[in-house]
């Protein structure tokens, strides 16, 4: 029985991210002001698969999504339903820990230089 639950929660995230995928394309579309055919022509697809994008019947090729960021000025997380400040934050958060594993590593180094010298000086 879990592994039937499991199957239909997957079921249900992808119908979820699909239905915002949907939503997204047809609200950037909207805002730049363009038809589906418009959209379309710009795409080299019909306004039918615009059309199918925004309600949900076809999901777009990786190719086509980074098509539609590009000519809506959206960052691809945006249709993908991320928040690009969650990678901006990672971001910094992997930056801080080189600094951190660098500055330990130098004071390991200190340590032992400082620990060699006082040898010297006995």
């Amino acid at each position: 029985m879990p592994y039937a639950y499991n199957r239909n929660e997957e079921r249900k995230k992808r119908e979820a991210l699909l239905e915002g995928l949907s939503k997204k394309i047809k609200m950037a579309r909207l805002e730049s002001s363009m038809s589906q055919l418009e959209v379309g022509r710009v795409l080299g697809v019909t306004d039918k698969t615009i059309s199918a994008y925004e309600s949900g019947r076809i999901v777009p090729p990786v190719d086509k999504l980074m098509a539609l960021a590009e000519i809506f000025k959206k960052p691809i997380t945006y249709f993908l339903g991320l928040d690009p400040r969650d990678y901006k934050v990672a971001s910094r958060l992997r930056a801080v820990e080189i600094a951190l594993r660098d500055v330990r590593r130098q004071l390991s180094e200190i340590r032992l230089i400082s620990q060699n010298s006082d040898l010297d000086e006995k």
